[in-house]
């Protein structure tokens, strides 16, 4: 089996712990597609405008866009006037004004001393500072250079807040787990995925093979499936098997389901502790006029030459689809062999 690399960071990430606020111990609120974004004046210009549309990152889910974020941007000055959100983000320099004394006591003489460098530029504090919330730092030692770490470095500050977002949802939606079907699972089909006890098995098939989880109103379905694989791993280059192999399980699991070629794209990725291949796509009916998003990974097992599809499915008209997919991810990375 492949295992997730440890890649190498041009920027590094803290993670620290603490319990202390000055909002007391009220729970983090809102969304987790919201972010508040916190400068020393509040005002959308310069870099703070070029962060706002880093984190406001359009998605494109093939009938309608949507944004990654939704955020709000006030001064630093009007911090307690807020209720306390489940995503921070403190942009702005060091050593300067009334944010750059929270910088600096957020991140400590040596990591300013980092910044100051240009070592260092995004920190990261989960349940800070309070129990649910993530506070992170977006900071440089100048204006021109903040500007280029956020261009830059965008893709990978939004990445991380959804990891982040992942971690606390699963760990809510996980108070209340059926044991009993993970060690069914597991015992019959060997693989476990941890399952909330708002999901339910809804189909399990030995034609396909594969099983299939929801939760529905609106519905989100995962479902994982395996077929014998010859070759010695998975690659981008197997792109056009991998889409047959996703158009047999759609068709025979979610009655007569198809793809469009043109709206599926391919990428590395890792789900868990797995490296994968992914798919991004959105599926059909061919019996009737509805459709979704869809996100599939590929993943392959040396020890029993399987090839193994975890696939994740929306279907919400009326509803945002990026927050149903977050939450089909949380679950589908507790995926294991």
């Amino acid at each position: 089996m492949m295992r997730k690399a440890v890649p190498f960071l041009v920027i590094v990430i803290l993670f620290l712990t603490n319990s202390c606020s000055e909002h007391g111990t009220f729970p983090p609120a809102g969304s987790y597609s919201q972010v508040l974004l916190i400068t020393e004046t509040g005002k959308i210009e310069g870099f703070t405008e070029d962060m706002v549309k880093e984190l406001e990152h359009v998605i494109d889910y093939y009938n309608k866009n949507e944004l990654q974020f939704y955020v709000k941007v006030i001064s630093i000055y009007d911090l307690n006037k807020e209720q306390p959100a489940k995503n921070m983000v403190f942009l702005g320099l060091p050593r300067q004004g009334k944010l750059g004394e929270y910088i600096n006591t957020f991140i400590g003489p040596a990591g300013v001393r980092s910044v100051l460098e240009g070592k260092l530029n995004v920190f990261k504090k989960l349940n800070y500072p309070i129990p649910g919330q993530l506070s992170v730092i977006v900071t440089a030692s100048s204006p021109e250079y903040l500007d280029k770490v956020i261009k830059e470095q965008g893709a990978f500050i939004r990445n991380l807040i959804e990891e982040a977002n992942r971690e606390r949802l699963r760990d809510y939606l996980l108070k209340k787990e059926d044991t009993y079907q993970e060690k069914r699972l597991k015992s019959k089909y060997g693989f476990t995925v941890r399952m909330p006890q708002l999901y339910r098995v809804n189909q399990e098939r030995e034609d396909v093979p594969g099983v299939e989880i929801v939760r529905i109103k609106p519905h989100r379905g995962l479902t994982v499936s395996w077929k014998y694989w010859e070759k010695k791993g998975v690659s981008l280059a197997d792109s056009n098997e991998l889409y047959k192999v996703r158009a047999d399980l759609a068709w025979k699991m979610y009655d007569k389901d198809v793809m469009r070629r043109d709206l599926v794209k391919f990428s590395v990725d890792h789900l868990g502790t797995y490296e994968a291949v992914r798919m991004d796509g959105y599926w059909e009916n061919s019996q009737d006029v509805y459709g979704g998003p869809f996100i599939c990974f590929f993943i392959y097992d040396e020890f029993k030459s399987r090839l193994w599809v975890v696939d994740c499915v929306v279907f919400a008209p009326g509803f945002k689809k990026h927050p149903l997919l977050r939450e089909l991810l949380s679950i589908a990375e507790t995926f294991r062999i």
